[in-house]
């Protein structure tokens, strides 16, 4: 079988425990297909985005205000 109209033709013939192999066997490569088209951040190049800058203060000051609600 090499045609989808070939596979729908033998569909029918098919048992129950065939027809839940074909469905693990289908989504097991469709999976696969979806997971190689995608684009992976493991495939660009990384970038600077500038300087990283120091914080304003010091850490509990931030968590001060933040639990009085200042902001």
């Amino acid at each position: 079988m090499s045609t989808l109209a070939e596979i729908e033709m033998a569909v029918p013939g098919l048992s129950a425990e065939e027809l839940a192999e074909l469905e693990v066997f289908i989504r097991k490569a469709r999976r696969e297909k979806e997971c190689a088209q995608k684009p992976s951040l493991r495939g660009i190049e990384p970038t600077s985005v500038g300087k990283i800058l120091e914080p304003i203060g010091a850490r509990g000051d931030w968590y001060d205000e933040m639990l009085e609600g200042h902001a």
